[in-house]
């Protein structure tokens, strides 16, 4: 009999046995080789995609804002001040990406400087619809109302004593713990329109306070609310003093919120926008509706 051992030679079952194995151990490291190439262009690609994307979106925005846009943009005329509202509008629907909304609200800022006394409330309350923060949005709104003329009257004009006598008598039917007479004192001599107006005075607001009422009218007098009853013995007496109150019973009153700082002198603070700029001219803002004119290249160049 034969010593495969010596001749070097194996049977045939296990020869094939071994190719199998040395097969499948080469397929499972070209594998593993090619998921790690994978990985790293899976990981590579999105970023350089994003940094990509990053890089050229504000161009790709401003070029869309044009191709969209610029043909009216260019008919616009400092003399038509209207249009200037009216498709600052039409941007501000539409509007989809940053780039446009920023037209829109530069749009609304040039008919409020170009025509104050027209078109200067409606502009502002548009600039306030597009506001991304509660500071802005206020700082638009009280300017719709300086700017539209009403806002020093109605700073000015005393709180009506016949509002100040009914929202008192609803809080003095609070402190008894009478909520049925307090509810029906706040339906009596504009007393709903006062409490909106001081409710963020109160713990709870306006609605709290209402809420509480409600509870006592069914379920009687709730525990005393020490808190609640300061506040309002301090906003009584706030509004009986009108403008002879002191500082302290203002912040009561008022909050100690900063005072907003609104130059009506100054309509590039004003409007956010340059009033001399009003020409769209190749994607901007110009001062002359002349073409621009590119420096030509030096000879030789």
């Amino acid at each position: 009999m034969m010593d495969r051992r010596s001749t070097g030679t194996l049977p045939e079952g296990v020869r094939a046995a071994r190719a199998c194995v040395w097969r499948a151990r080469t397929l499972a490291l070209a594998c593993t080789l090619l998921a790690g190439v994978g990985l790293a262009a899976s990981e590579a690609g999105p970023a350089h995609a994003a940094a990509t994307a990053e890089a050229s979106s504000p161009a790709q925005a401003r070029a869309d804002v044009e191709a969209t846009w610029g043909a009216r943009l260019a008919q616009l005329d400092p003399l038509r001040p209207l249009d200037y509202l009216e498709l600052g509008e039409e941007v501000a629907d539409a509007a989809k990406t940053d780039e446009e909304r920023v037209l829109a609200r530069e749009l609304f800022g040039l008919a409020g400087a170009l025509d104050t006394a027209r078109l200067g409330r409606s502009a502002m309350l548009a600039i306030a619809s597009l506001a991304t923060g509660i500071g802005e949005r206020e700082r638009a709104l009280a300017a719709a109302e300086l700017v539209g003329g009403r806002g020093a009257s109605r700073v000015a004009a005393a709180v009506d004593p016949v509002q100040i006598e009914a929202l008192s008598r609803s809080f003095s039917f609070y402190r008894r713990g009478d909520g049925r007479r307090a509810l029906t004192a706040l339906r009596q001599g504009g007393a709903e329109a006062l409490l909106e107006a001081i409710g963020p005075r109160l713990p709870g607001g306006a609605e709290g306070y209402r809420r509480e009422c409600e509870a006592m009218r069914t379920s009687g007098a709730l525990p005393f609310d020490s808190e609640m009853v300061r506040r309002q013995l301090e906003l009584e007496l706030a509004l009986r003093r009108g403008e002879l109150r002191p500082v302290s019973l203002d912040v009561a009153l008022h909050g100690d919120e900063p005072l907003l700082e609104i130059d009506l002198a100054d309509p590039r603070a004003l409007w956010k926008v340059d009033p001399a700029r009003t020409w769209w001219r190749e994607g901007g803002w110009r001062d002359s509706p002349d073409p621009v004119v590119r420096p030509s290249a030096p000879r030789g160049a």
